[in-house]
């Protein structure tokens, strides 16, 4: 079969663009892709670090009207450095789900006597939302019950989830984005109580 010179050099275009432009390869494969950014996160003790954070999305959520992208997030992940152990790095990842199978987000990280601690929410109904806290010790993530009521937290974790992150996300930049109107309470704070129904 031959072809003429121009439309192997659309062929060759429209190749190229599948290849390099990854929500158009994720939309049309089905994968979501992933955003990968740094941020400025500061610590319960005034100390501030800067760690990795990464959604993978995948295809679904809303309506299309509200969601252009056609995706939703599908795990989160913070990888950041062990304060005791030089060179080290940790990695959480997101693992209970809302029954609508959207992941649990995480709005808290520190370190409480030296130990990561990852405070998140996920919900459990159309209504109620429970957060969920996370130790990590001896290499291996444990989830501590929460008692119903404890000391609320300030989130300390950006909230947004969208295309196109910057590389790095200070904390000025974080305070201003977290402040936007958009955000429930229950994501800018975790507790007083462990679990919300609106």
């Amino acid at each position: 079969m031959k072809y003429t010179k121009a439309t192997l050099i659309l062929i060759l275009t429209i190749l190229l663009l599948v290849v390099t432009n990854m929500s158009v390869f994720g939309f049309l494969f089905g994968f979501g892709g992933s955003e990968k950014w740094k941020e400025e996160v500061q610590l319960s003790n005034g100390r501030i670090i800067v760690i990795e954070r990464e959604t993978l999305n995948e295809r679904g959520g809303d309506e299309w009207a509200f969601n252009r992208s056609g995706t939703k997030p599908k795990e989160y992940r913070l990888r950041f450095a062990s304060l005791d152990v030089p060179g080290k790095t940790i990695e959480w990842q997101s693992t209970r789900k809302s029954p609508g199978t959207w992941p649990e987000k995480p709005l808290i990280l520190d370190f409480v006597a030296g130990e990561p601690v990852v405070f998140s929410i996920v919900s459990i109904s159309e209504v109620c939302e429970v957060y969920l806290k996370y130790s990590y010790r001896n290499h291996v993530w444990i989830n501590e019950a929460l008692p119903e009521t404890f000391a609320k937290r300030m989130a300390n974790l950006l909230l947004r989830d969208s295309r196109k992150m910057p590389p790095v996300v200070d904390l000025e930049a974080k305070r201003k984005a977290n402040a936007e109107i958009g955000y429930r309470r229950s994501l800018k704070q975790v507790g007083p109580t462990r679990q919300i129904c609106s």
